[in-house]
């Protein structure tokens, strides 16, 4: 008989935040975790919505080796193949958009839907400079996103474009393209992201319920 235990870890903001559920680790007496296909800088990733975001105090990016600070980005919901973020006991698929990783908020193993946070540097008319008609949406080598530097993830991006990966046509990124909006800081960014995530993975209630936890002040 198999047991499976489900920790979902909250990782905290630089501003001491409740911050997102990054992954859940499972264990038991057998693995049931469907396999990662070969190809998976192919696996398909569909963009569904682009919510666009400054914010007043800046950020920490945790999701890349350097640690880079970010003051704009975007939310992006993406419909993704479950198999691709099923929790598992190893290093797992990393995000990359363009040649930037993308921090999940959500797991997605259930709903096949992922949010994620971008960061981008903004622009003189505050929009987040990345041009989502360029920056092709894939899945990289599976490793701890935290151990991937600027050289890497540009590497992984060369990877997809050689294996045919392309970034989402005009017509889908205007499609899926919300307005700018501006935020305080990244809790209130997250707040955010917990409403997508209500909306396209709504099997994940309790995240939902930590991310709108009130902040200590």
């Amino acid at each position: 008989m198999h047991r499976t235990h489900r920790i979902v870890m909250l990782s905290l903001g630089a501003t001491l935040t409740v911050g997102a559920a990054v992954f859940a680790v499972m264990e038991g007496e057998g693995d049931s975790r469907p396999a990662l296909p070969a190809a998976m800088h192919t696996s398909p990733v569909e963009l569904v919505l682009a919510q666009p975001f400054v914010l007043e105090r800046a950020a920490t990016h945790w999701h890349r080796a350097e640690q880079p600070s970010y003051s704009a980005g975007y939310v992006l919901v993406l419909k993704v193949d479950p198999a691709m973020v099923v929790a598992r006991q190893v290093a797992m698929p990393v995000l990359y958009v363009g040649s930037e990783t993308a921090e999940p908020i959500n797991v997605g193993d259930g709903s096949g839907h992922v949010v994620v946070l971008v960061p981008a540097p903004p622009r003189a008319d505050g929009m987040p400079d990345l041009d989502l008609t360029a920056a092709p949406i894939f899945f990289g080598t599976p490793d701890l996103p935290e151990r991937v530097t600027e050289a890497m993830a540009r590497a992984e991006l060369a990877k997809a474009r050689a294996q045919g990966v392309v970034a989402p046509s005009a017509q889908v990124v205007a499609k899926a393209a919300r307005p700018l909006v501006q935020f305080p800081d990244d809790y209130e960014l997250r707040l955010q992201a917990a409403d997508f995530i209500e909306v396209y993975a709504p099997d994940e209630v309790d995240l939902v319920r930590g991310l709108r936890v009130p902040r200590i002040r």
